[in-house]
């Protein structure tokens, strides 16, 4: 019989509700200003938060009523729309509406809809989206 190997292309992770996703983001700004607030034990790791991902993912599925596979795909949606903006700040100021700071819809849209690319190496693993097709969707509005 044919052994089947893995390729070494990424698995991509399907859309999900743009309405959905904006309630995840919702969810999550409130974890991350919850922490903010909390006083940190030790003085010396100002470092910046720590995030509690199966805090995050368990509030999540509890406040949006999701399944696992649901929960993860917006959470990975999440954490990979957070670095996308923070390391590259002209999409930020693409994605960011002027006046108010906030995600603009097409940017909901995007990150919502666009596959989104799981890399592994060994434990490790990231997702992220395509940066060109990012910056694709939102010229388009």
């Amino acid at each position: 019989m044919d052994q089947v190997i893995p390729g070494r292309e990424p698995h991509r992770v399907g859309p999900v509700e743009p309405d959905l996703l904006a309630s995840a983001l919702f969810v999550y700004s409130e974890y991350l200003s919850d922490l903010a607030v909390e006083p940190a034990e030790d003085d010396e790791e100002e470092e910046g938060v720590t995030v509690d991902t199966r805090a995050v993912l368990n509030l999540i599925s509890e406040e949006l009523a999701t399944d696992v596979g649901t929960t993860l795909n917006l959470f990975m949606r999440l954490t990979a729309l957070q670095r996308l903006l923070a390391t590259s700040p002209p999409l930020a100021r693409m994605a960011l509406d002027e006046e108010t700071g906030a995600l603009r819809d097409e940017a909901f849209v995007a990150a919502a809809r666009l596959d989104l690319y799981v890399h592994r190496n060994g434990s490790e693993g990231s997702a992220d989206f395509n940066v060109r097709e990012f910056r694709e969707a939102l010229e388009l509005f």
